[in-house]
């Protein structure tokens, strides 16, 4: 079928929300969506402003909530109310109805006393008269309903002056009269409108409150409570009835169940003559009755119920054991609440507005008071019409009751799964008390009485089937059930029940089929994995049987020629112990003069040359590790050549002409790349070995290629930095073949600068750590560390670089970075020059003699990482061509011959090729 109409009924509107909220809790979304999304120019009209400054929109501190747009809500509100053809009219009367209930939140009262009484005054007329202004009513008559109570006797109408909470609580009565009416006559066009077509087939949606237990519970809470034990109470009867029913259309033994314990709650509530409500009305019809006195009425009747708890000190409040636990409720305002009706004056006041809605809803209001009032004269024989606000809720409730008993029910229960509404977070605590609340819990204790788990005979045999042995046919599936509930819970059992046909079990009997048929399904894998394996091995056996000859023929292949590279390899190793043979008998004698040295000093130096002693005997002898052939005969030739340095190094007593533009920074991010953070993400261990100490395994992650290397590598960078015996053109041509190996391999380069490192982290003997920082510096001449290095390493020779080379290493690192930033990894194409070994040396810089076709000549200074286009731009720039400097480069003049340079290739790399 479809929805051919709908009638809507409320209960219990929540009105006191308009004039209060708690902190977090908002006032009707309406007012928010109002002042979001009417127009500006609507806005001056009705005197609208920002929600904060209205006193009934910020006490909660929520006028803003997260997700929610009320600019775009009001829109969708606007349709939905044009959509039950309310006139452009109707909607503005309706604006100013809610422009108006927030003014009057912002009416504020003074207080002076006469005849001794106290009498409140009005502290600002604005206010009132923007309320007047907008519902279209006297502002006399308007502030006098505020501060004045009126009485009509049979001969005049006495208006007594009002204190200011009175006066408070009469503007807030109007607001919340204001949007009850409203709301009211609303309602009453949505239900016009969607009146339904005559039908005798109907479905109801109740939307309640659930249980409220907050901070400061009133009367509205009370009636909330009530309504959910009453709805609970009959909640847990239809759950007992269907369960009752369910058994008996299976022909099984139904075992009463106790009634609950909330049936018991609801007379101590509404028991005549001395339920808690009853006694409210009561209170509420006397004149002279108060807050108090309601309370100690209560608290005389009701003071040894189980259901009722007085306060341990005299508080105005009382506690109500409820279905959901106990809840306490103060009694302030629970009288004046419960009147729920306007004053005379009032009603006359609003019923006369040139507001057409307005007007309307408080004729309508003033015609149901005069009616009320005249049933409620007539005395006997009729049946006065409810007049407090329990009453009224009380018989709305009864109402709701015989129509649910009328109806076939379904209930629906919303779990939240946090107070705060996020995704992914289920808070234990939280769905319990709803749990409890919502009285899902009483439902599974009734259920859980009987035998909570049904599963027709179908369902039941095609999972527990099997383990009765085997599987009964579809003629006798009650017998197959019986057959496998005896088998594994035996016969009889207070574990199950037999029905026409369902298996009624209890969650005992469940748990242990399922033990039982999870044992069985794992039995069924091993078997099949066993099966399975023994076929996967038998073919593998007739594989390996096929190929067992030709393997044996590989391995002895393989065998054969391993033996011949370690012969070989011992054979180099052996010419190599040859070659170092006679540096090592010189160190000898060097260290027997040392000793004896050390002996004529003081007791404090004697300490300290004997620890250095200790520590450089327990480092092995470096001069002994071995090197390639190659690199060793190369050695070997140039040994006793005079050193590069001693006549390369040509001191500049005149500051050159061109200088290098000196723009260079650290990162501002430098602190945050420790090397330690390299260490962690890029090391294999987490720490850096001895200084001096050969490597038994690579620092950084390699490819197994490039492991030995890496080994072979560490050897070379030990005999660089701890081999004494190396003088001169050894050093350099150690030194570049080094450089060499990370040059044709880019995948060495941050395992040789992490080498370089661990070499110069705090090495006690400052020699050593000089030789290892002027290898640092020529390393870094010609090629730079890859990105997840550069910063770190930058940061490592910021701050412990020897000194003189923190800045050399320091700028050869950022002008490479700067100069190559489209290359991952630059580097050059030939290894360190004698003038950058000279300068790397001596701490200093390079300076080239240029000249010119016009026969000038002048010096300017060079750096490794410095282009041909970069060159001779700065030489173009120094003398005064500023402009169109892109595009020129540097030549070499060799004897009769010129040696180009390309703008993109480097310097140095002219004069590395000569070299």
């Amino acid at each position: 079928g479809i929805v051919v109409g709908t009638s809507i009924s409320q209960y219990l509107l929540e009105k006191s929300r308009v004039v209060f909220q708690a902190h977090g809790e908002r006032n009707y979304h309406v007012f928010y969506e109002l002042l979001a999304g009417l127009p500006a120019e609507q806005k001056e009209q009705m005197y609208l402003q920002e929600a904060e400054s209205y006193f009934y929109l910020n006490q909660g501190r929520a006028c803003e909530v997260l997700g929610k747009e009320d600019s775009q809500d009001f829109l969708v509100l606007v349709q939905a109310l044009e959509g039950i053809s309310l006139s452009e009219d109707q909607l503005s009367s309706s604006w100013a109805v809610l422009a108006a209930i927030l003014q009057l939140g912002n009416i504020c009262f003074t207080s002076y006393e006469k005849e001794s009484f106290e009498h409140a005054a009005i502290a600002s007329n604005a206010e009132i008269q923007i309320v007047a202004n907008l519902l279209r009513v006297s502002a006399e008559f308007l502030q006098s309903a505020v501060t004045h109570r009126v009485t009509v006797t049979s001969y005049d109408r006495i208006f007594t002056p009002l204190s200011v909470e009175g006066a408070i609580d009469a503007r807030d009565s109007i607001a919340k009269a204001l949007y009850f009416l409203l709301f009211e006559w609303l309602l009453l066009r949505i239900n016009e409108w969607l009146a339904p077509w005559e039908s005798d087939c109907a479905v109801g949606i109740v939307d309640i409150h659930g249980f409220e237990d907050l901070a400061v519970n009133s009367l509205e809470q009370l009636c909330i409570n009530f309504a959910n034990e009453h709805l609970q109470w009959f909640f847990s009867q239809t759950v007992i009835a269907q369960e009752e029913e369910e058994y008996s259309q299976e022909q099984l033994a139904w075992i009463p169940i106790s009634k609950m314990y909330s049936e018991s709650c609801l007379d101590f509530l509404t028991a005549k003559p001395h339920g808690i409500l009853c006694i409210l009305d009561d209170q509420t019809s006397l004149a002279q009755a108060t807050d108090h006195t309601f309370l100690q009425k209560c608290h005389y009747h009701h003071g040894s119920s189980p259901w009722y708890t007085k306060p341990r000190l005299p508080l105005p409040e009382f506690t109500v054991q409820h279905y959901a636990g106990p809840v306490t409720y103060q009694v302030h305002k629970f009288l004046n609440k419960n009147r729920d009706q306007l004053r005379p004056e009032v009603l006359d006041i609003f019923s006369q507005s040139r507001l057409k809605v307005v007007s309307h809803i408080f004729q309508r209001a003033k015609a149901a008071y005069a009616q009320q009032r005249e049933l409620g004269a007539r005395g006997k024989g009729l049946r006065p019409q409810a007049s407090t606000l329990v009453s009224k809720f009380q018989q709305s409730l009864q109402d709701l009751t015989a129509k649910l008993r009328g109806s076939h029910a379904f209930f629906v229960r919303c779990i939240t799964p946090n107070p705060r509404k996020l995704s992914n977070i289920f808070d234990v605590e939280y769905v319990n008390c709803q749990l409890r609340h919502s009285g899902i819990l009483e439902a599974i204790h009734i259920r859980k009485e009987g035998f909570p788990v049904r599963l027709p005979f179908q369902s039941f045999l095609a999972r527990y089937g099997l383990l009765a042995g085997r599987r009964p046919s579809s003629s006798e599936q009650r017998e197959g059930c019986a057959a496998v509930l005896a088998h594994v819970l035996g016969s009889p059992s207070d574990l199950y029940q037999i029905g026409v046909t369902k298996v009624f079990l209890k969650e005992k009997a469940r748990q242990l089929l399922e033990r039982r048929w999870i044992q069985r399904q794992s039995w069924a894998v091993v078997t099949l994995q066993r099966k399975f394996r023994c076929l996967l091995q038998r073919r593998r056996l007739r594989v390996l049987q096929e190929k067992v000859t030709v393997i044996q023929a590989h391995f002895r292949g393989y065998q054969a020629r391993k033996r011949y590279r370690r012969l070989k390899k011992t054979l180099v190793q052996f010419k190599t112990m040859i070659l170092i043979s006679r540096p090592l008998i010189q160190r000898r004698k060097r260290c027997q003069v040392r000793t004896a040295l050390s002996e004529q000093d003081g007791q404090q130096e004697l300490f300290l040359q004997k620890s250095l002693l200790w520590l450089r005997c327990s480092i092995p002898d470096v001069g002994l590790l071995e090197i390639p052939a190659e690199l060793a005969a190369l050695l070997h030739f140039v040994e006793g050549e005079k050193s590069p340095f001693s006549f390369l190094f040509l001191p500049c007593f005149t500051p050159p002409e061109v200088k290098v533009k000196d723009d260079l920074s650290l990162p501002s991010t430098i602190n945050s790349y420790p090397f330690s953070s390299f260490v962690k993400s890029h090391f294999q261990k987490p720490d850096f070995p001895a200084p001096g100490q050969p490597l038994q395994h690579p620092l950084t992650h390699l490819d197994a290629e490039h492991q030995e290397s890496a080994l072979e590598i560490n050897k070379l960078i030990l005999r660089f930095i701890g081999d004494k015996s190396l003088h001169g053109w050894q050093e350099v041509l150690l030194g570049n073949y080094i450089a060499g190996r990370g040059l044709s391999d880019a995948a060495l380069r941050n395992e040789i600068f992490s080498q370089v490192v661990a070499q110069t982290w705090r090495n006690p003997d400052m020699e050593h750590s000089q030789q290892g920082w002027v290898l640092m510096a020529t390393l870094l001449s010609c090629f730079g560390p890859s990105p997840a290095l550069e910063k770190p390493l930058l940061k490592f020779v910021s701050d412990y670089g020897m000194e003189g080379y923190s800045a050399v290493c320091q700028r050869k690192i950022l002008t490479a970075a700067q100069g190559t930033e489209t290359e991952p990894a630059p580097s050059r194409a030939y290894p360190p020059t004698q003038l950058e070994w000279t300068a790397n040396q001596r701490r200093g810089k390079m300076v080239l003699d240029v000249h010119t076709f016009n026969e000038e000549k002048f010096s300017a200074e060079v750096e490794s990482w410095m282009t041909g286009e970069q060159y001779a731009a700065w030489i173009l720039s120094a003398r005064g061509c500023d402009k169109k400097t892109r595009g020129w480069s540097v030549s070499m003049f060799t004897g009769n011959t010129w040696q180009d340079l390309l703008g993109c290739d480097f310097v140095l790399d002219l004069i590395g090729e000569m070299e």
